[in-house]
């Protein structure tokens, strides 16, 4: 399983809950995303521009066999999405079992 992490940036005032419809909504079975999690992005040092809100930071938790396959499965599903002036962006992605291995480390 593999995690991707995404910004939304859009005009919209979307809530996680929204969002979290929003993709499972564009994900279709082959997709492999097992799982979706939202929640508001930590806050910047500058001001948002006046018609912007608030990023939000999302996880889609991805049942492929590699990295590349997980973020082309993402990238389909954040397509699916792009209408109405939402925009995704990939941040990263990693191995759910090196996530659970750097948290171990930390505790």
């Amino acid at each position: 399983m593999y995690l991707v992490d995404v910004r939304l940036e859009s005009p919209a005032h979307l809530s996680p809950a929204d969002v979290r419809v929003l993709l499972s909504e564009a994900a279709r079975p082959g997709d492999g995303v097992e799982h979706i999690y939202v929640q508001p992005a930590p806050p910047s040092a500058g001001a948002l521009p006046r018609d912007t809100a608030p990023p939000l930071d999302v996880v889609l938790f991805l049942s492929h066999l590699t990295l590349t396959e997980s973020e082309r499965a993402a990238d389909t599903v954040l397509r699916r999405c792009t209408t109405g002036g939402l925009r995704f962006r990939r941040v990263s992605a990693m191995p759910l079992t090196l996530l659970v291995e750097l948290l171990g480390l930390e505790g």
